[in-house]
């Protein structure tokens, strides 16, 4: 089902109307607040009873400060069982005058990054599927896309991960059987949906395993391809607990990791799990990587095929893949070593390393072309693969 656009209630729109001064003529051309190249955003975001409370990551407000420089518009939406459509407000200003609009276009940021990371679901469940479809609508010819904060985990028809068996189900059946039944999101053409927090889970749902993270990442990469755009996860960690009072969410059922992975995709662990200390391989916490890395056991074991290890790196602005080749091959020897102090024979295990030229790379430049650490994060894993399965899947 559908709902219509709101307006945000008086007391917000209040707090996030322009300063009242001539606005910029449309010819006005380049310049601070030049209306000429406006890139509007869409953002799914609201706390949910599955989730750690939402707070929009660095990266996720990275992508608002840009759009509000190009004094485009957000279109908000809370992902409740009953998408909220929390209505459309301008980010940026209108201002003639460089320093009032650069003010306005930072207060506009402040209030609307607080205004969502106030919001909380109204009704029970998740549906991240039609809030999507939701925020994506009429953004415009060059958007900057759609920002999703959330686990993931849909928990309504007709993609309810609450279903026994469908997180661990082939991505390309689970698109199969949306597009069979026209419930593909219809707007996503050329838009990249940066998600923040997927698979990061709180309250009563049990945290994932990593092959199960990784497949719920693959099914959402193949929904929204199929639609004509492409996901980038925004790689900082949600954590903390869920807010409290929120409608109840139906707990999603986490295989057995033993039994379950899928190892036609690659599994992908971020550098947020393992926590290796900056540009080297060495754990930050070892007790912790091997934590994460002991649920993978298994089913390596499982498999009884060789598996390959292969980091990847974030480029930093460097000019040479040389240095990252090196680091990335060390990662992935690391992950191997501890894998084998876990029960895996060495001979299960081969590595490889190669930096941040590689099919997955994802820019590490915001739209104004600066530099983000927390954009360059997404470039920072370990992916293993099972023979024949291609690195990005």
């Amino acid at each position: 089902m559908r709902f219509p656009l709101r307006i945000i209630g008086p007391i917000v729109a209040a707090g996030l109307v322009a300063v009242a001064l001539t606005a910029c003529s449309s010819s006005s051309g380049a310049g601070t607040c030049s209306q000429t190249n406006k890139r509007n955003i869409g953002v799914v975001a609201g706390s949910t009873a599955n989730e750690p409370a939402t707070r929009l990551s660095t990266s996720a407000t990275a992508q608002l400060k840009a759009a509000g420089q190009t004094n485009g518009s957000v279109t908000i939406v809370v992902p409740s069982g009953k998408p909220q459509a929390m209505g459309t407000t301008l980010l940026g200003s209108t201002a003639n005058d460089a320093i009032v609009c650069r003010s306005d276009q930072s207060n506009k940021l402040t209030q609307v990054t607080g205004y969502i990371n106030g919001l909380k679901a109204s009704t029970g469940e998740v549906d991240f599927l039609d809030s999507i479809d939701q925020a994506a609508r009429g953004l415009g010819k060059n958007s900057m896309g759609v920002v999703v904060v959330g686990s993931g985990l849909q928990t309504v028809d007709p993609l309810n991960f609450a279903v026994s068996g469908l997180l661990t189900a082939d991505p390309s059946t689970v698109v199969a059987d949306l597009k069979s039944k026209g419930e593909l999101p219809t707007d996503l053409s050329g838009i990249t949906v940066y998600w923040s927090g997927l698979g990061d889970v709180a309250g009563d749902q049990q945290p994932l395993t990593i092959t199960a993270r990784s497949n719920l990442q693959a099914i959402w990469s193949a929904i929204i391809k199929a639609a004509g755009g492409t996901l980038s996860v925004l790689s900082e960690t949600a954590s903390g607990s869920a807010a409290s009072g929120l409608p109840a969410v139906t707990a999603v059922p986490v295989p057995a990791t033993a039994t379950n992975t899928n190892w036609t995709q690659p599994i992908v662990v971020r550098d947020g799990d393992l926590l290796f200390v900056k540009d080297t391989a060495t754990f930050s916490d070892s007790s912790t990587a091997q934590k994460v890395l002991a649920g993978l056991v298994p089913s390596i074991e499982q498999n009884g095929q060789v598996i390959t290890i292969t980091g990847t790196a974030s480029k930093d602005q460097a000019t040479s893949n040389t240095a990252d080749l090196t680091l990335s091959k060390q990662r992935a020897d690391a992950v191997k070593q501890a894998l084998v102090a876990l029960g895996v024979s060495a001979s299960l295990l081969t590595t490889a390393g190669v930096g941040h030229e590689w099919c997955g790379f994802k820019t590490e430049t915001d739209a104004s072309g600066t530099y983000s650490d927390a954009l360059a994060e997404q470039n920072r894993t370990v992916i293993l693969t099972s023979p024949g399965v291609a690195l990005c899947g």
